[in-house]
């Protein structure tokens, strides 16, 4: 071996003395997304390709009546908050609050196994015994980016001690100005049992800016004028008068309050509001109650005043707008995982879509089944689909993109994929890491089984009626 590369060294050196080019052969990629040439991963690749991509697939009216369904098919999930009961029973909180059972496989915190008395500590802060006969419900704000959590602690809990990017407790990441419900308080005050209008779970309460009155909280909740975050994130400017305010994230999709222009100051914090939106964004108050307080957005963000149209390529361009971003489970490390990719994407249109990937499957729509379908017969039912289409298989949600040159591309959220020539003594592959928003082909295996992408789908769903 070391005398053949001498030799090839050798002849490589004379080529070069001699002025010819070299030629080697091209190195074979061994990358899981090898049949992602450079251009697939560029917007205008698929919009190109769209025989009326700016046509406008459902107005405002029809998208909110299609969110109508979407309640319709999912009474207990999706929620028009506007019409959520003034008390709950306590036999139907206490339902609520306890929905989700303590896990009876082994948790780490910190590399350490859980143990009884933790769970016990938990159940304790539930405040199980506060449950009124009747109780009535509050009307709040968030007030930054926040999370919904399993139960109520901070703490990250993990099924392997060395884990560091599934927290098991995480339900999902809110925005700023979200209206929320409060249900029930923790024992010591510091959690609220949250409702959002596709979840529920514990949330600080320091996090969340409860309305003295109803009629407050419907009146900014109903603002008729809103701009809505059209790009991946937006990010308020630092702010030393309100820190409360400053540098506060919202993700795509996010709808905001315009200020009425009576409300507008000479200056907002001490800045002019000339070259800005102006914005109205709850506060609390040291009470915890709910104030509110002008904001600048400037106006080269990349926002949209009210929803943007529903087009396959504003579908398209929405999506590759988080691409290259990291997989976040639950919306950990500010980011997004599947659904919430999903969601975001099309929330910018003003859909009001489930959070979890299962639930988006049982959502309104066109549906197309692949059950008990063949490759073959899987690849023809693909090809009559339309770009922005979600592609759902279990436990994961996609976006389709098109077909090229026999393969089926997709952009979606992804933790990882399998190593099909490495399998684990167990049956599933190696795990290829990936933690992020990408384009690929269907043809990627699956960690758990082997399966590949396109063998595992379940469901195919238009967002359109």
């Amino acid at each position: 071996m070391k005398n053949r590369t001498k030799t090839v060294a050798l002849g490589a050196l004379i080529i070069l003395m001699l002025g010819v080019p070299a030629s080697f052969p091209p190195k074979r990629s061994t990358s899981a997304l090898r049949y992602v040439l450079p251009e697939m991963r560029r917007p205008d690749f698929w919009i190109a390709r769209l025989p009326e991509p700016d046509r406008v697939i459902m107005s405002p009216g029809e998208i909110a009546a299609f969110n109508k369904e979407i309640i319709a098919n999912l009474p207990d999930t999706v929620y028009d908050l506007t019409l959520y009961p003034s008390s709950l029973t306590g036999g139907k909180l206490a339902r609520l609050i306890t929905e989700r059972a303590f896990p009876q496989k082994d948790l780490y915190h910190d590399g350490r196994r859980l143990d009884p008395a933790y769970f016990e500590n938990l159940r304790q802060e539930m405040n199980l015994t506060g449950i009124k006969q009747e109780n009535p419900v509050g009307y709040g704000f968030t007030v930054k980016r926040t999370d919904i959590r399993t139960f109520p602690t901070t703490d990250m809990v993990t099924g392997k001690p060395e884990d560091r990017e599934f927290d098991l407790f995480q339900e999902t990441a809110v925005d700023p100005a979200e209206p929320v419900l409060v249900l029930h308080t923790s024992s010591g005050g510091e959690w609220y049992f949250v409702q959002i209008y596709n979840y529920r779970g514990w949330m600080p309460a320091s996090h969340v800016a409860v309305a003295a009155r109803r009629e407050e909280w419907l009146d900014y909740l109903r603002a008729p004028s809103f701009l809505v975050v059209s790009g991946s994130k937006l990010r308020l400017g630092y702010n030393p008068c309100s820190p409360e305010l400053s540098e506060l994230e919202f993700s795509m999709g996010a709808k905001i309050p315009l200020a009425d222009k009576r409300e507008i100051p000479e200056a907002v914090d001490n800045q002019s509001p000339h070259g800005n939106y102006v914005v109205k964004l709850p506060v609390r108050r040291p009470d915890g109650g709910l104030a509110f307080k002008p904001a600048l957005v400037p106006l080269g963000s990349d926002v949209s005043t009210g929803y943007l149209p529903y087009t396959r390529a504003n579908i398209i361009r929405q999506a590759f707008k988080m691409q290259g971003e990291r997989y976040g489970w639950g919306g950990m490390f500010k980011s997004r995982d599947c659904s919430a990719f999903v969601l975001d994407t099309y929330r910018s249109f003003g859909f009001k879509l489930p959070r979890n990937a299962d639930e988006q499957e049982a959502s309104a729509g066109k549906t197309v089944s692949f059950q008990g379908e063949g490759e073959r017969r899987r690849g023809q039912v693909i090809k009559g689909l339309v770009p922005g289409t979600t592609l759902h298989l279990p436990g994961h949600v996609m976006l389709y993109l098109g077909e090229s040159k026999g393969r089926y591309y997709v952009i979606h959220a992804i933790s990882a994929c399998g190593d099909p020539k490495k399998k684990n003594a167990d049956g599933s592959l190696r795990r290829i890491p990936l933690n992020g928003v990408v384009v690929t082909d269907l043809s990627l295996h699956r960690v758990s089984n082997g399966k590949t992408l396109l063998e595992s789908l379940t469901v195919a769903k238009q967002v359109e009626k």
